[in-house]
């Protein structure tokens, strides 16, 4: 018992003297120099603290801008599909209102139809749509597209039916130049070409004028714009003039046509 009272005098001393000895300054040596020796540790590890957090920063920033990367990379995937959606729908809607304005100033019947096939042969130019003889459609009727014609049945069945554009070369169609008496026979031609045969060599014929079909044969009706004249073809001791026409049609792009059951 005796040992530990003398043990803790002892500490009591030793804390009273270190007391004294600081407030007296006598200590701030040893104070300074520990601090030198510490310093360039406790440094150390508070620039390593600090390369780390930045690091670890960096890490969760790169990894929040790949994030944000991302989601804009949708946004923008989606706009650009809406932009797509609008704009094939006001194709569409310029394209029924041609056709409306076409029809208010006609009295014929009509059957609306869509394209689901295309001839990929660069020989022969047709579509095929998806009304047949069920709807009322035979061989020989017109169609139009945008209020131009486009081509005329060649096959029906049932539920389809399959229409030779008017650049298929087998294509020819009784037309005459609006305005005008002179008549001739519009004649597809392989890569969407289209001209105009028979034309009398002492009509006068002019370019940049339409063509319409002249309803000659009773098959097609009078009146359908096919295009206007491009280029005129004359030759020397032939009675007759040929003309190339471009279409008024986009005849590449068809997705809906109108059928004209008369």
């Amino acid at each position: 018992m005796q040992k530990k009272f003398s043990i803790i005098l002892i500490v009591i001393v030793f804390c009273a003297a270190l007391v004294y000895a600081n407030n007296r300054g006598m200590l701030s040596g040893a104070f300074n120099f520990t601090n030198n020796i510490t310093s360039p540790v406790s440094l150390f590890f508070s620039q390593l603290s600090q390369r780390a957090s930045s690091t670890f920063g960096g890490i969760f920033n790169l990894g929040k801008v790949q994030k944000e990367n991302a989601e804009l990379k949708d946004n923008i995937n989606k706009l650009r599909a809406e932009v797509a959606q609008l704009t094939e729908a006001k194709k569409e809607n310029e394209s029924l209102k041609l056709d409306l304005g076409f029809i208010k100033k006609t009295n014929f019947t009509y059957e609306p139809a869509e394209v689901i096939a295309f001839d990929p042969s660069n020989l022969r130019s047709a579509i095929t749509i998806n009304r047949g003889a069920e709807n009322g459609l035979s061989a020989g009727m017109a169609v139009i597209s945008d209020g131009f014609m486009v081509g005329r049945i060649s096959e029906v069945t049932q539920g389809t039916a399959k229409v030779q554009l008017i650049t298929d070369p087998n294509s020819a169609i009784p037309v005459t130049i609006q305005d005008t008496n002179t008549n001739g026979i519009t004649k597809g031609e392989i890569g969407f070409g289209l001209s105009m045969e028979k034309i009398p060599q002492g009509d006068q014929v002019k370019e940049g004028v339409t063509v319409i079909t002249s309803g000659l044969g009773g098959e097609v009706p009078r009146g359908l714009i096919l295009g206007t004249i491009e280029k005129i073809q004359r030759q020397e001791n032939s009675l007759f003039v040929s003309a190339s026409i471009r279409p008024s049609a986009n005849l590449n792009i068809l997705y809906r046509v109108i059928v004209i059951k008369k």
